[in-house]
């Protein structure tokens, strides 16, 4: 009678490691790009949120001097450069037009909003 010898099989060979860290790295490649532009993404909106609530807050400002009383403006607010222009429209109506930029190197953005000033 002949002993059957077994074999020890546990763990894996250096072929199935591999071949798991290949698919691996397939499906997590695509992941990390698609985290980064979503990174890049969130950080544009937040710039522009910035950019909105400091246009709104300085056209505010502007705007409550009233008529007549009403100037150009213009300062840095963290990463925001702002713009204020006043020009009469007619008798009793002054037009104002606040300009924000914000960004850096040749990716600048601008936005523009304007209201108006009345004599009532």
């Amino acid at each position: 009678m002949m002993k059957k010898i077994e074999t020890n099989r546990d763990g894996f060979t250096l072929v199935e490691i591999v071949m798991v860290l290949f698919i691996l790295s397939v499906g997590i490649l695509p992941l990390a790009v698609i985290q980064h532009q979503a990174r890049r993404e969130v950080t544009a909106a937040d710039n522009y949120t910035e950019a909105m609530l400091v246009a709104q807050d300085q056209l505010e400002r502007i705007k409550g001097m009233g008529f007549g009383a009403a100037a150009p403006d213009s300062g840095v607010s963290g990463n925001v450069t702002w713009v204020c222009r006043v020009t009469n429209q007619s008798f009793g109506l002054d037009r104002l037009e606040l300009t924000a930029t914000w960004g850096s190197g040749g990716e600048g953005q601008t936005m523009t909003i304007a209201d108006a000033v009345s004599l009532r």
